[in-house]
């Protein structure tokens, strides 16, 4: 249960639930949005962000999802972990591979996965110490605005796990049941 209330949907003006009613029609459970709902404007805005990487995204979904979960497992947020890892074991990533995304080795992702989640270990635990050769790394795969969106991405998931580790939003059943059945620890 969460440290404050969730907001009953019927009392948010019809453009704030009508956004809800799509969102859990696309994504399933409403957690974090229904406590947000407090401040249903500004909750607005996050999902009409969140959506504009949906319909305009410049990266291949499983490295999104190798960098929320590998931020995620750092922030130990066991809501994001639940329903990200879900997300990536249908992108094709196993469990195990999962598991074990913050082993150094991570002998189960790609270089080009370890190299995603070695940018979102360093922007989660060492932003202002970035070193240049990293960038190198990530330049030579990817382009400048692509760059920006992983960048933009590893900061969302941190914000999300600050939000939900503070207020206490669980994860939902749906997504706990999902992630027990194909052997995720979260």
């Amino acid at each position: 249960m969460p440290r404050l209330p969730e907001v009953d949907l019927a009392a948010l003006p019809d453009d704030v639930r009508a956004a809800l009613r799509e969102r859990s029609s696309k994504l399933g459970a409403l957690t974090w949005q229904r406590v947000m709902a407090h401040r249903p404007r500004q909750m607005l805005h996050v999902i009409e962000l969140m959506d504009s990487f949906s319909t305009d995204s410049t990266l291949p979904k499983r490295l999104v999802e190798v960098a929320v979960v590998t931020v995620s497992k750092l922030n130990e947020c066991r809501h994001c972990v639940g329903r990200h890892a879900v997300r990536l074991v249908q992108e094709g990533l196993s469990a195990q591979a999962i598991d074990a995304i913050l082993d150094p080795e991570a002998p189960l992702l790609t270089a080009e996965e370890r190299l995603v989640r070695d940018f979102a270990v360093a922007v989660t635990e060492r932003a202002d110490r970035l070193r240049d050769g990293l960038f190198d790394r990530l330049r030579a795969r990817f382009s400048e605005a692509q760059i920006v969106e992983l960048t933009l991405r590893i900061g969302l998931a941190g914000f999300f796990n600050r939000f939900n580790n503070a207020l206490q939003v669980e994860l939902d059943e749906q997504h706990g049941a999902k992630a027990a059945e194909i052997g995720l620890a979260v």
